[in-house]
């Protein structure tokens, strides 16, 4: 096993305003790489909307924060709408480090960042 083993991405692009990028396992020093060079690929590709599915992240430390940040300001900046639904271990991170919501991160599963995400295209048209 190597150390990009220990966290998992999957790409899932089944509907064409959406990609829901699931994360499993560690984003620490050794894997923040993964998620940063996935969220530039995003940004450049310039999808609409992301949901981040990150329920089942174990772990979390600066530099994965770093790599959250870093990615929203990128998708952000290119105009993507970023949903991120945390592990119990993200949330605890976020909520110590930014006491002002970063991201829409109260969101507890994929199906309730959808609608929020439905809801959200709906008013704005």
């Amino acid at each position: 096993m190597t150390a990009d083993d220990l966290l998992l991405l999957e790409i899932d692009s089944s509907r064409e305003d959406v990609v829901i990028v699931r994360l499993k396992g560690e984003i620490d020093i050794s894997s923040a790489h993964l998620l940063t060079s996935q969220f530039s690929t995003m940004a450049a590709d310039g999808h609409p909307s992301v949901v981040l599915d990150a329920t089942e992240v174990t772990f979390m430390d600066s530099t994965g924060l770093h790599a959250l940040v870093e990615g929203k300001r990128a998708l952000h900046d290119n105009g993507t709408r970023i949903f991120l639904v945390p592990s119990r271990q993200v949330r605890r991170v976020l909520e110590l480090v930014f006491p002002d919501p970063l991201f829409a991160f109260r969101l507890d599963s994929v199906d309730e960042a959808m609608r929020a995400l439905d809801e959200d295209t709906a008013e704005s048209t």
